[in-house]
């Protein structure tokens, strides 16, 4: 006898159900369902029963009952495959696991996490869905341990167990938190913390940009603070979403929207201050986003971080040129004190003013007392002495220059004799004469002559015309 047909799980009846775990039944010996029939009269009953007996008494006997052998149920492999993953679906409904990330090779192009979850001893897959994975708000990382929520799944296409998760926390350590370091050492990585690429946020703001939710109270502390210590101070407010999934991209918004405007308004903007008031730690967390540190960043104009209280330590606050305290920090940080500016003003008044009159006394009591030396020295009989001592001063001037010149004439007269004593002239008037060819050169040897040469003789007087008719050399030269 064959084993009756498998019935799915959702038209089986429930008192009929079956599953891999029980034995099928053979056609006919399933369960009736117990009738209650009406009661009836004790008389009606014995006549019945009488009957009954003569009825049997005439029956032939009962054939003796055939022996049937009922074997056990034969299954497909896919029809296996839907027993174990419904047994699955009812026995482990919902599963939280603890282990550690195994095989991660990061997210598949279809969204899906693919991955192993292991601890020291075993292993399983793993697959998250792209629908539950956008909401784990940390990043995956294979070693990571964590602790995931889901449900045990058979997947008959490759027959293998594994685990959907629907939910992950990491162990040890909230998601947000961990998500907050992750992207703290990714930005500080790229530099974005260096204290080298922060610009300098002018002490005094003539023109502030504030990024902030407008119905905040943070908005207005810092609108008070700024009229009361600066209210030359020109504020212009971009608005934004300060918590919730929406606000980073509200938060990126207003601070481009607030680059635009310093860019094309005739004074740019001195400083923008983004920043709101305490909150819980979720609250505040929408500036940990990594799209509003990168704005931060590429902000043109000087930022100013200024989010919760001084124990709220932020992303923004590293990435920002300056990191305030509070927002009314901020706003004290931007703007001087004009109270102060005013008080500096009437001391420097009055300073000045206690110099000034000091001063003008000195002057006074100096030009008394130079009109009183003006008066004492009597200036007539000073210009007199200078003249006189001026005249004499020439005199001595003259009588040293007429020295001079005398004895430098006296000098020449000197110089004049020794060289007129000197001159080859004086020998002429002794009776020497010097001879000298027509060409002027002076015969100094007989051998610049021949015999029949012109010369000319040079006396004191005057000169003679000769013509050589011999020359004897003296003894010495032969």
């Amino acid at each position: 006898m064959e084993a009756s047909p498998k019935v799915s799980k959702k038209s089986r009846a429930p008192e009929a159900q079956s599953s891999l775990f029980d034995w099928p039944q053979a056609p006919g010996m399933t369960a009736k369902p117990v009738v209650r029939e009406p009661e009836r009269d004790p008389f009606e009953a014995d006549a019945s029963q009488a009957l009954d007996a003569i009825v049997a008494a005439h029956a032939p006997e009962p054939e003796p009952p055939v022996k049937v052998e009922i074997g056990p149920k034969i299954y497909s492999v896919t029809e296996l495959a839907e027993e174990l993953r419904d047994h699955l679906a009812d026995r482990y409904p919902q599963v939280i696991v603890q282990g550690e990330i195994a095989d991660f090779k990061g997210v598949h192009r279809n969204g899906h996490l693919y991955c192993g979850l292991k601890d020291d001893k075993s292993q399983m897959r793993m697959v998250m869905w792209r629908g539950a994975l956008t909401k784990v708000p940390f990043d995956i990382k294979g070693g990571l341990e964590v602790i995931c929520t889901g449900r045990l799944d058979y997947y008959g296409g490759s027959g293998s167990l594994q685990f959907v998760a629907e939910k992950m926390e990491p162990v040890g350590i909230g998601a947000l938190q961990l998500k907050f370091e992750q992207l703290k050492e990714k930005l500080r990585a790229q530099g974005l913390f260096d204290p080298a690429r922060k610009r300098p946020v002018p002490r005094v703001a003539w023109r502030i940009g504030v990024v902030t939710s407008l119905t905040g109270a943070a908005l207005q502390d810092m609108l008070r603070i700024f009229r009361i210590r600066f209210p030359l101070a020109e504020v212009s407010v971009f608005h934004a979403a300060v918590q919730g999934e929406r606000a980073p991209a509200e938060i990126v918004a207003a601070i481009a929207s607030a680059n635009r405007y310093s860019a094309q308004a005739p004074r740019p903007l001195d400083v923008l201050i983004v920043g709101r008031g305490g909150g819980s730690y979720e609250d505040l967390f929408c500036f940990n986003d990594e799209s509003v540190a990168r704005a931060l960043a590429a902000s043109k104009v000087p930022t100013v971080s200024a989010v919760g209280h001084e124990i709220d330590v932020t992303i923004a606050d590293g990435v920002a040129d300056k990191r305030a305290a509070t927002p009314s920090h901020a706003a004290q940080e931007t703007t001087p004190d004009v109270r102060l500016w005013l008080e500096e003003l009437r001391r420097r008044h009055l300073e000045f003013t206690r110099y000034a009159n000091r001063r003008l006394d000195d002057l006074r009591l100096r030009v008394d007392q130079l009109s009183n030396r003006v008066v004492a020295a009597a200036p007539e009989r000073r210009l007199a002495r200078d003249k006189e001592r001026l005249v004499q001063y020439q005199r001595r001037l003259e009588l040293l220059m007429s020295a001079q010149l005398e004895r430098r004439r006296s000098r020449l007269r000197q110089s004049a004799a020794v060289l007129e004593a000197l001159s080859p002239l004086k020998l002429l008037d002794r009776g020497f004469s010097v001879a000298a060819k027509p060409d002027g050169r002076v015969v100094k040897s007989v051998a610049d002559v021949r015999t029949g040469d012109a010369v000319t003789l040079r006396l004191k007087d005057g000169v003679v015309s000769a013509r050589v008719d011999s020359t004897t050399p003296s003894p010495a030269t032969r």
